[in-house]
């Protein structure tokens, strides 16, 4: 009996276990575990680990995203600096990890160390400047530094809400502190992270990384439902279909940016068609005396200048 509980007990733990991953689970955990080989290893987390290391002053060669017999050298004298166990120029979880809290020594910064704001809090994401910005009822309070999305993985542009707030492991990728946005097509969140020598660089998957110091401040100031809007480039959008009520996707923010363009009531270009979309583009049709049929069609999208 006491070994069916015992039983039933882990079970139960793996299957929490595994939900609440695949819950935090986005793209920006590290690939692959880098070792010396012959051909070298290649590729953007190796850049991303030559940039550390040369922050640090362990590598002196020049950034050419290749695990070479150099950047080898500079890992080993990296893990006999910082009294490592595992002295064999293996990077994997561990190491980021090490090269991390070493930056952040580094990095900390007095600038932040600010009481919360005491306003209504909304955040700007500029992937241009690459820069945070917190707003107190709408006034400028504070920014931070941060990753955005590589070319290939841009960071979704739109207006989102945080959803979820999570105190991450030691050792995680997403550094501290994990703050989900709502982004209907995709896991996206802002969190901090175990490569802080990417801050200030497109280096993401399309996440908002900061430096761990930098994101638990803003995790003890924001709440579930703050807005965070994300402006920059985004590639073009095409409408091949009519858009109804319970429609997500990119498709959606283009048409509710429009439909704001004119004049109509529009809470938030989120990606999702809810009632507040849906009573705009009633509006819209009624204004134009087209049928309220309750769908987005090539009539609404001429008039938005969408087609």
């Amino acid at each position: 009996m006491i070994k069916k509980v015992l039983y039933f007990i882990l079970v139960t733990l793996l299957i929490i276990t595994s939900s609440s991953e695949a819950n935090y689970k986005c793209s920006c955990r590290p690939e692959r575990i880098i070792s010396l080989q012959y051909p070298p290893l290649r590729g953007e987390d190796i850049w991303e680990l030559q940039r550390e290391l040369k922050l640090l002053g362990f590598y002196k060669g020049e950034i050419n995203s290749l695990y070479d017999w150099n950047t080898y050298i500079a890992v080993k004298k990296f893990e006999y600096v910082n009294k490592l166990e595992d002295n064999n120029g293996i990077v994997d979880n561990k190491l980021w990890w090490y090269l991390g809290m070493a930056i952040h020594r580094e990095e900390a910064r007095e600038t932040n160390k600010k009481e919360p704001p005491t306003g209504e809090i909304s955040i700007l994401v500029d992937t241009y400047k690459r820069k945070l910005i917190v707003y107190s009822d709408g006034e400028k309070y504070s920014e931070f530094p941060v990753a955005i999305g590589k070319s290939s993985t841009k960071s979704p542009i739109g207006e989102f809400r945080i959803i979820e707030k999570v105190d991450m492991w030691n050792e995680s990728p997403f550094g501290d502190k994990w703050m989900r946005l709502s982004v209907p097509w995709g896991s996206y969140g802002i969190h901090g992270t175990n490569k802080p020598g990417s801050i200030g660089y497109a280096a993401s998957n399309g996440c908002i990384r900061m430096f761990n110091h930098d994101v638990k401040i803003l995790y003890s100031w924001v709440k579930v439902g703050t807005k965070v809007k994300i402006i920059g480039h985004r590639d073009p959008i095409k409408i091949t279909h009519n858009l109804k009520l319970g429609d997500e996707g990119k498709e959606l923010i283009l048409f509710q940016e429009k439909l704001r363009e004119h004049g109509f009531n529009i809470d938030l270009t989120d990606g999702i068609f809810g009632k507040n979309t849906q009573d705009a583009m009633k509006e819209l049709k009624y204004i134009y005396g087209l049928k309220d049929d309750l769908e987005g069609d090539e009539n609404t999208l001429y008039i938005l200048n969408i087609k």
